[in-house]
């Protein structure tokens, strides 16, 4: 028997999946890859989601503007070694979040010279489309490559 006859199941002319084939993630910046639904749990794409909205802690007034780091940093760290689907999720939104971080700063300082109130408002508003197109991606059971996010984390 060849290889072709091996790969094949009896009477079914079905392929087999073949031994060790892993499945590749092929996630292009600003896309998401939606993983198989079917083996991840409810409460995994919960948190997952949770992950990325876990930004919008810095929101609240009694937490400053690291509040958007500190939050997908506390759900990465307790959900990373449970369940690999937040622990991809909570990593980009992690790298992201510390680049918007990076980013607002230096958008406050060009505030002085006044040019960085308009970069302000389009960071604000990129920063919250791009999060929740993110969270509905993670709810979906999917992982969401932010663009122009550093990769900080690996």
């Amino acid at each position: 028997m060849n290889n072709e006859d091996d790969k094949k199941t009896e009477g079914t002319g079905e392929s087999k999946p073949e031994q060790g084939g892993e499945h590749k993630e092929r996630v292009y910046e600003g896309e998401a890859e939606v993983l198989g639904t079917e083996d991840i749990r409810g409460e995994e794409k919960t948190w997952s989601m949770f992950a990325h909205l876990a930004a919008f802690v810095a929101m609240v007034p009694l937490v400053p503007v690291i509040g958007m780091v500190l939050g997908p940093l506390v759900v990465w760290l307790l959900k990373k070694d449970d369940m690999p689907l937040v622990a991809e999720n909570g990593k980009r939104a992690l790298n992201f979040n510390i680049t918007m971080f990076i980013a607002y700063c230096a958008a406050l300082i060009l505030c002085i010279i006044l040019i960085g109130i308009p970069i302000l408002f389009g960071l604000i508003i990129f920063h919250f489309i791009v999060t929740i197109l993110a969270a509905i991606k993670a709810s979906e059971g999917g992982v969401y490559e932010y663009p122009f996010s550093m990769k900080l984390i690996q």
